[in-house]
């Protein structure tokens, strides 16, 4: 028989195990290291672009967070219902810029109630005290105003929006801006649309503006019409404000002291000192010479009234010395000093007024002086 082999004695090759894992560093010109390594780089680094960019999009998309605080409305109680406007939009504004405060109906009925006053708390108190069943404004806003608007607001809103349209005015002194302001408030509450407000518009301007307007010729719509007044308006005050320039620039003759009462100051001095040189004639002459001091007391009346023609601003001046009303409106409306006419200061602070008086005070001490002089 042949032998038995025994099959343990045949020695079994051990596999390698590094051809089919592979550890520890691998040299570098091995391709399998290069097809492998390269391509898991280049994801791992586009991947890690990726999410950076998409980080930074979401974040560029996030709503930015508004960091402001509106004022409160002022208290309501009733009394007024023109104010009840306000009150709601101030109320509303609040509630804009305090989303997070008021993002239910109730609280901003609550925060309103807070804010009444007199008898408008008085009315809702006792339903707030013991609500009823049919009390459906205490949770919903729009109903809340409802009731605002019906007991404590205008009875016709559009019928004392159209009274006040048909009455409103522009004064010659008033800038645009304040009719413009107000002429939109009404035309919103009235409903009117198209040549019904324009013909209202016109015929409120000041009628400096409609001269011009006379003369260009009427726009053809209201929103025309509302930008041609308001340029006309806007050259009329800046041609004032030029003429205010061009008059505090003008050279000042230091004999006349050319100002609004600067003329009215010399005649006085003039006259006073006249008096004065007549009553020492009159102590010293006969009673033959009276006929002589009439006359010398008339020539300064006559050089005054000379003085006054020549005065570039004798024709704003009245019969009495004094400032014209038309002239004293004048310088009231443009902020001018009424002593010299000059903006910028008002008369209590004018140094010619206080130079004027310093010198009027002066005379009459060297009067009195010579008063008594004669008496001794």
């Amino acid at each position: 028989m042949p032998p038995r082999r025994n099959p343990v004695a045949n020695p079994v090759p051990e596999t390698p195990t590094h051809s089919y894992v592979v550890q520890g560093p691998q040299e570098e010109d091995d391709p399998l290291v290069e097809e492998v390594s390269e391509p898991a780089q280049d994801s791992v680094t586009t991947l890690t672009e990726a999410i950076t960019l998409m980080t930074a999009e979401l974040r560029h998309r996030e709503p930015k967070k508004t960091n402001f605080k509106s004022n409160k409305p002022d208290t309501f109680d009733g009394s007024d219902p023109k104010k009840l406007n306000n009150f709601v939009l101030l109320c509303g504004l609040h509630f804009r810029s305090n989303p997070s405060s008021f993002d239910d109906d109730g609280a901003k009925v609550t925060f309103a109630l807070s804010y009444l006053r007199g008898t408008a708390l008085e009315f809702f108190e006792p339903s707030v005290l013991d609500p009823p069943e049919d009390c459906d404004w205490l949770e919903d806003w729009s109903a809340f105003v409802r009731v605002l608007r019906k007991d404590f607001g205008p009875i016709d809103p559009a019928a004392d929006a159209e009274d006040s349209l048909d009455n409103l005015k522009m004064r010659e002194n008033q800038r645009i801006l304040k009719y413009n302001v107000e002429f939109n408030r009404l035309s919103i509450l009235t409903g009117w649309k198209g040549p019904i407000l324009k013909h209202r518009y016109y015929t409120g301007l000041a009628e400096r503006i409609k001269d011009v307007i006379g003369q260009q010729g009427k726009p053809a719509d209201l929103a025309e019409l509302k930008s041609v007044a308001h340029a006309i308006d806007a050259r009329h005050w800046e041609r004032l404000r030029e003429k205010t320039r061009n008059d505090s620039k003008t050279p000042q003759k230091s004999d006349n002291k050319t100002n609004s009462n600067g003329n009215k100051s010399d005649n006085k001095s003039n006259n006073g000192s006249s008096s004065s040189k007549n009553k020492s004639n009159g102590s010293t002459n006969n009673s033959n010479n009276n006929n002589g001091n009439n006359n010398k007391s008339a020539k300064p009346s006559t050089s005054a009234t000379s003085g006054n023609s020549a005065n570039p601003i004798a024709d704003k001046l009245g019969k009495d010395g004094k400032l014209s009303a038309d002239e004293r409106q004048r310088r009231f409306d443009n902020d001018l000093c009424l002593y010299c006419g000059i903006a910028g200061h008002k008369t209590k602070d004018c140094k010619k007024a206080a130079a004027s008086k310093t010198k009027g005070r002066a005379a009459q001490v060297q009067d009195k002086d010579k008063d008594s002089s004669k008496k001794v």
